[in-house]
């Protein structure tokens, strides 16, 4: 079984050290990973993140499976469903007053002002090299080329973040 570590620290696993992870053939889970975008590659093969691929690879059930207490709520008669719903969001709104769930705006306005923050930062950082370190021209360009790389880097990460979330929105909205 190969993974690899990528920048993120998260491990990248190939079909094989999925199907071999998982315990299953690997010609099931590269059925299965069809239309999963890989997060790199391995060895020169496509590669996954395990948190990305294991609901796909194993099924929606796998979350459940072995738990002889789980209740799929949907199955529930009338009454009893609109119980359970009803003491869900009564959950979800304690949680929300003890700020055990915060808000989405809340969550991006705080991300955003840590992104605000961190571009300033970076636009600034050839400057202060240039300033106080007496950098030379060539390399000032070079630390704006480097600067320049790290941003988009971020950037490309936050939109894989952001269509992540917004797939698992998705999901969670087909399955409701």
């Amino acid at each position: 079984m190969v993974a690899t570590l990528v920048h993120s620290g998260a491990r990248l696993w190939s079909i094989n050290a999925l199907a071999e992870e998982f315990g299953i053939d690997r010609r099931t889970v590269k059925k299965r990973l069809e239309g999963i975008t890989p997060a790199g590659e391995v060895n020169g093969y496509q590669a996954w993140r395990l948190r990305d691929v294991a609901i796909a690879v194993m099924g929606p059930q796998a979350a459940y499976a072995g738990d002889p207490d789980f209740i799929d709520p949907d199955k529930l008669n009338p009454t009893d469903r609109l119980s359970h719903y009803r003491a869900e969001r009564e959950k979800s709104k304690w949680l929300a007053e003890e700020r055990h769930l915060i808000p989405a705006g809340e969550v991006e306005q705080v991300v955003a002002t840590a992104f605000k923050s961190l571009a300033q930062s970076l636009d600034t950082l050839p400057d202060v090299l240039e300033r106080d370190c007496a950098l030379g021209p060539d390399e000032v360009e070079r630390a704006i080329e480097v600067v320049d790389a790290a941003r988009e880097g971020l950037y490309q990460q936050l939109l894989d973040v952001c269509s992540t979330l917004n797939e698992m929105n998705d999901d969670a909205g087909e399955n409701s």
